[in-house]
């Protein structure tokens, strides 16, 4: 009996995190922060670091702003998605059908249950701070497993994505502000005119 409470108290602990990480982005409607990106590639040791702000609604709506190394800005509306470079003044123009990943949809666009998207492995401690570790429940051709460290309160402050290939992502949020009234203008763009654009669908 002690060692069944042993192996249980540990997995009832993990769900309740998982429960509280959920009800947190369920109750999201928009999101901003900013944010620290640092991506490593198996083939390259030095860290690729990038600096910005994220906006996002429920209904796949969602701004990147880039800030450093170089200033890019992607804004979505929920039907396309728009990849605007300032510094060689052009833009990408593509549908959001093509670019649709529910792990991003659950745990970025606040659009997606999490509990539909992902099953629950475990927890884990890395660098002394604790993760849930999530894999996704279908089949996916590039992610691996997701790990995410919340703050007491149960908001996502680190999303870590894991691919199949080693490459790994890592998302900080900071100064995280939820559920405030968006400006009609936050997810769409006006592109500068004689901006080149290329449409991709």
């Amino acid at each position: 009996m002690k060692l069944l409470l042993l192996l249980t108290i540990p997995l009832l602990a993990f769900a309740q995190s998982f429960e509280m990480l959920e009800k947190k982005l369920q109750e999201i409607r928009v999101l901003k922060a900013s944010f620290i990106q640092r991506v490593r590639y198996p083939w390259y040791s030095k860290q690729d670091i990038s600096k910005g702000f994220f906006y996002a609604q429920k209904g796949g709506k969602f701004r990147l702003e880039y800030e450093q190394p170089e200033k890019t800005i992607i804004v979505s509306d929920g039907r396309e998605i728009v990849l605007y470079s300032p510094s060689e003044k052009s833009a990408i123009i593509d549908s959001i059908d093509r670019n649709q990943s529910a792990v991003i949809e659950s745990l970025l666009l606040v659009s997606r249950p999490l509990s539909e998207v992902f099953d629950l492995v475990g927890e884990i401690e890395k660098e002394g701070k604790r993760f849930l570790v999530l894999k996704p429940k279908t089949k996916d051709d590039f992610f691996h497993r997701v790990l995410v460290r919340m703050d007491q309160d149960g908001i996502p402050r680190v999303i870590r994505v894991e691919e199949k290939d080693g490459t790994t992502t890592e998302i900080e949020l900071l100064d995280v502000n939820t559920n405030f009234t968006a400006s009609s203008n936050l997810f769409k763009i006006d592109l500068p005119s004689g901006t080149k654009i290329k449409r991709v669908f």
